[in-house]
């Protein structure tokens, strides 16, 4: 329970998925705004 593997995105500039808990992406840095 609590696991945030089942919580994903993708970046919107790079495609790389991010989970909802990241502030920006881990592989272009763009800041991102999930919700």
């Amino acid at each position: 329970m609590g696991d945030d593997a089942c919580y994903r995105e993708f970046c919107p500039d790079c495609d790389a998925p991010v989970t909802i808990v990241d502030e920006e992406c881990p592989d272009c840095g763009r800041e991102l705004a999930l919700v």
